[in-house]
């Protein structure tokens, strides 16, 4: 569209500086009607409508008249200035190609906008030589193929480019998704616990909402490896990451694993005793799960210490990871299997 209006403003200043150019307008000034209407027409439709909403077959009667709204620009300048032919067909082509190039992923639509215009070459150049029909007629022909082919190639194009962008961003998210997701457990690692920590520490101080954190590490998990070997070492881990999951469902919230042994959630809008009712459910959940301990001195199956923390307003993300590990300490000190809470 912004090409039609710039072709027309191209033809009436090209028209106004030739000799009678004025006259020449006027005389031509009904011809232009038509196509002035659709161009309105079209911004009237940007505004109430998404030009890419209409129906498809509107479109296609959009594009024929906005054609035959042209062709008449053609016809009406072509009858008062007949020794302009040649600057008459090459606005036509400039239009071709215009449509050509615009609409080459719609072969149907291309061929709709694109034929009238140069069957329309085709007759003005006949009826100004009608003694000489082979140069329009071969021309015809040769626009016809060139855009016909030229319309595979291009969409040939389009969809290779296409499907390579789609294959880097699926690449990029997969590998996204590795730097952030331990490849064992399924959980976010440690750098994304880290960045997602400092996010909610901003939106807590930012909203005064709470903030607390739970960390936590399977009971004698070395004795473990070393009774029943690092593959059911690896089996056990991938078991409790799955109780944490099925235990701590809320979307914000965020179970990660740690390091080793150790697990970490951050829980967004959970106070002290919000997160310790968490730190119980994770305790009786895991119990419940019975997963055997070949090697630990305080149950047959895999427990539990467990540290919870709340976030205070201008304390650090290290601050906290800090204070919640010392929480941590005290439940191991403590006989393990339990959780300890910041006083």
């Amino acid at each position: 569209m912004k090409m039609s209006i710039l072709l027309l403003s191209v033809i009436i200043i090209h028209t106004y500086f030739l000799p009678y150019g004025l006259f020449v307008l006027l005389q031509a000034l009904p011809w232009f009607i038509p196509l002035l209407l659709i161009i309105g027409i079209r911004f009237l439709l940007i505004k109430r409508v998404s030009f890419k909403q209409l129906n498809i077959n509107n479109f296609y009667i959009f594009l024929l008249l906005f054609d035959f709204s042209w062709m008449l620009v053609f016809w009406g300048l072509k009858d008062v200035m007949d020794e302009s032919l040649v600057a008459v067909e090459a606005m036509i082509d400039i239009l071709i190609l215009t449509w050509a190039i615009a609409l080459f992923p719609n072969r149907r639509a291309m061929m709709i906008a694109t034929l009238p215009l140069m069957l329309s070459v085709c007759a003005i150049r006949l009826n100004a030589y009608p003694q000489s029909p082979l140069f329009p007629i071969t021309k015809l022909l040769c626009f016809v193929a060139i855009v016909s082919t030229g319309q595979k190639i291009m969409e040939s194009w389009f969809i290779k480019a296409v499907s390579r962008d789609v294959e880097k961003k699926k690449l990029v998210l997969q590998f996204r998704r590795l730097a952030l997701i331990d490849g064992l457990t399924q959980l976010s690692n440690r750098r994304q616990f880290d960045t997602i920590l400092e996010q909610e520490i901003r939106a807590a101080e930012r909203n005064h909402n709470p903030l607390s954190l739970i960390m936590m590490d399977i009971d004698y998990f070395k004795r473990f490896n070393d009774s029943a070997g690092h593959s059911a070492g690896d089996e056990c881990l991938i078991a409790v990451a799955q109780v944490l999951t099925e235990t701590v469902k809320r979307p914000r919230d965020l179970v990660s694993r740690y390091g080793g042994e150790e697990f970490v959630i951050v829980l967004p809008s959970t106070d002290l005793q919000g997160a310790s009712k968490i730190a119980e459910s994770i305790r009786s959940a895991l119990m419940s799960r019975a997963i055997p301990h070949p090697a630990s001195d305080i149950s047959p199956w895999v427990t539990m210490s467990q540290g919870v923390c709340q976030w205070q307003s201008g304390m650090s993300s290290e601050a906290l990871v800090v204070a919640t590990d010392e929480q941590l300490y005290r439940a191991k000190q403590a006989g393990r299997d339990q959780f300890k809470v910041t006083d």
